[in-house]
């Protein structure tokens, strides 16, 4: 078994010695909004947050994406009794491991598709609560939770431009109000900069 493991270390090492590998630093705009429940009089707003952070691709025509970023998003809301969450921001620590494949390389640009599993880790919140000071309606955020990201990207000379949609797996609220049942939506634009 030691034998086994030691071969597929040693493969690993050539593979990743072999790829080519692009790293670099990149920034994003999240547009992300929250769903409430049906019939309800209660309307969201999206909200627009930014990541910033960095990226590492190994590989050319299939390759891994790993990514460390600084995340924001948020939500307004209207029409919402007092007492009840009517601004919600949260930042998080957000890990997505990315897959893709090249579909076009062109001498100058290349087009790709990617998607892959995101961790997301709660670092801060703010909520308003319709602007009073004792909130008849709290809402409380699990630490963590895990999405899925799919999308497409460009690109062109040092510069790669990405544009994913983000599905969440588990919901990060654990205590919610009545009038809402937080199905998150995001859609994230991000650029980075190859640096080699």
């Amino acid at each position: 078994m030691k034998k086994l493991l030691l071969v597929l270390a040693a493969m690993c090492i050539v593979a990743v010695s072999n790829a080519q590998i692009s790293f670099g630093p990149k920034i994003g705009v999240n547009l992300s909004s929250l769903t409430t429940s049906p019939g309800s009089a209660i309307s969201s707003q999206m909200k627009t947050g930014y990541d910033l952070g960095a990226f590492l691709r190994i590989g050319t025509k299939c390759y891994f994406q790993p990514e460390l970023l600084y995340s924001t998003s948020g939500v307004n809301f209207s029409n919402v009794p007092v007492g009840s969450p009517s601004n919600i921001s949260l930042h998080s620590i957000n890990v997505p491991l990315m897959f893709g494949a090249r579909l076009i390389n062109l001498k100058v640009a290349n087009v790709r598709v990617l998607g892959g599993p995101v961790a997301s880790f709660l670092v801060n919140k703010s909520v308003d609560y319709n602007g009073v000071a004792t909130a008849t309606k709290t809402v409380n955020f699990k630490d963590s939770k895990w999405g899925l990201q799919v999308g497409a990207g460009v690109d062109v000379l040092m510069f790669s431009l990405d544009v994913r949609y983000n599905f969440d797996f588990n919901k990060q609220v654990t205590q919610q109000a009545n009038d809402f049942d937080w199905s998150k939506q995001a859609v994230n634009v991000s650029l980075g900069w190859k640096l080699f």
